[in-house]
């Protein structure tokens, strides 16, 4: 009888050892599960800190990485706690096997431990997120922040001319603005747009029309075309002393009596104003259509090769200004971003310069090839570092490694029409250019308004 008993008693602390064991397989497959979770979380956690490493400056990638390494830390810290506890809960549950009230102690333990490393890595994990995303929305603004304090002279600027005035400034030194005049003559206003396009798959962004020969209406509509577009308008005048005709008057024709054609009250200075209202009624009709304008008057004008520099520079500052007021405060065109536009004659810059009350932009142009770094200096040093600096005609266009090395930071290009586009660029250079992610073309411009 005590031989049956005492068999029983082993059969049955034989069955409870063998279902504790097995609860404690149970508990450390649990816990090897919660391990697993918890690596392939800290790789997350990696690839977390790596984006925010690539979106974050330097000194908040180092406090980033700080953290999540501490995190990191915390969650090796857990699962040695975890694999040691599962380690002393199997000694202890073979030990008290015989009594099931311990077991379960045992297991219950081993899950609160489990819970606890899964609760622990959930956690990092959230902190992880949350510090990632702080970094990229501090990124974000200051994104929004970079850029120069530079402000439009005209304090009543239109809010598209103020947009379009903000993006150039963050773009400035940050990338270069695709550019191109049109001709309409080749047989299509669209002829050199087509040919960017067919040798490099993008457009420019700006593109570059002239009000020569009264050309008002044909302009304004093809800016409007262009701003539909999403792109960028700028505007010269290629005219003659009495704002008539186009380059041949320009060049040809010249203000005999200075003196008289800027004092107010004369009828040189009334023949002036008619003329140069002509344009200023074309403007407004883009005003009123809310486009902005890169309003680029009396190019070159150090050059002296143009009417409105055969004058000089002093006479040439105050046709400049004359035109600004008029514009400005009689026709109220406050979609306007004046650009100045000097030679590539290299000297004497300072002396023409109206004043910054007075120019948003300045720049200068050359046909030389190259990035032309002096001539970008030297504009620099006539307005300061805040300003954009544009490189407002050229023909063959500089190539990104020219800019770097020359350190020219040119806001942005614009080839000059027919040949100079077609004739004086390779294609491969042109393909390269307009495809480089420093280039910024048509399709890469922001919703600006």
């Amino acid at each position: 009888m005590i031989k049956k008993l005492l068999s029983i008693l082993c059969v049955t602390a034989f069955a409870l050892n063998l279902t504790a064991c097995n609860k404690t397989e149970g508990v450390q497959q649990t816990v090897l599960e919660a391990s697993a979770e918890t690596s392939a979380i800290s790789e997350e956690t990696e690839l977390t800190k790596a984006d925010t490493a690539s979106t974050t400056s330097a000194e908040t990638t180092c406090a980033v990485t700080e953290a999540a390494a501490e995190e990191t830390t915390a969650v090796t810290v857990e699962e040695s706690v975890t694999v040691q506890t599962t380690s002393e809960l199997t000694e202890t549950t073979e030990a008290a096997a015989p009594e099931p009230t311990e077991t379960t102690t045992a297991e219950t333990t081993a899950k609160t431990t489990v819970t606890t490393a899964e609760t622990t890595a959930k956690t990092t994990v959230t902190a992880e997120e949350t510090t990632a995303k702080t970094a990229v929305t501090a990124k974000e603004t200051q994104a929004v922040n970079t850029g120069y304090t530079q402000k439009l002279s005209n304090p009543n600027a239109s809010k598209e001319a103020r947009a379009l005035f903000d993006y150039i400034c963050k773009t400035y030194k940050n990338g270069i603005i695709s550019g191109q005049q049109e001709s309409t003559w080749m047989g299509s206003d669209q002829y050199e747009f087509d040919y960017i396009y067919k040798n490099t798959g993008k457009y420019p962004a700006i593109r570059g029309l002239d009000y020569m020969n009264d050309d008002f209406n044909g302009v304004n509509k093809r800016a409007v075309e262009w701003h539909g577009r999403g792109g960028i308008v700028t505007i010269c005048w290629h005219c003659g002393s009495d704002f008539s005709g186009s380059w041949a008057e320009s060049m040809k024709t010249e203000i005999t009596d200075w003196d008289k054609a800027l004092t107010k009250g004369t009828p040189e200075y009334e023949t002036l104003i008619k003329g140069m209202d002509k344009a200023a009624a074309a403007l407004k009709e883009l005003k009123d259509k809310n486009i902005p304008v890169l309003w680029r008057p009396f190019h070159e004008f150090d050059g002296k090769w143009f009417w409105w520099g055969k004058g000089g520079a002093e006479n040439f500052k105050k046709l400049w200004i004359m035109m600004y007021d008029r514009y400005t405060n009689y026709w109220g065109l406050d979609n306007l971003i004046w650009v100045l536009g000097y030679s590539g004659n290299g000297k004497g810059y300072e002396s023409w310069y109206p004043g910054s009350e007075y120019v948003d932009i300045a720049g200068a142009d050359s046909y030389n090839d190259g990035a032309n770094g002096n001539l970008y200096k030297n504009v620099g040093k006539v307005v300061g570092g805040e300003m954009p600096i544009c490189f407002h005609e050229c023909g063959r266009i500089p190539t990104v490694d020219q800019l770097e090395k020359a350190n020219a930071d040119w806001v942005w290009f614009m080839t000059w029409h027919t040949e100079y586009i077609t004739d004086h660029n390779n294609i491969d250079d042109l393909k390269k250019i307009y495809n480089d992610e420093y280039v910024i073309t048509l399709d890469e411009l922001p919703d600006l308004y």
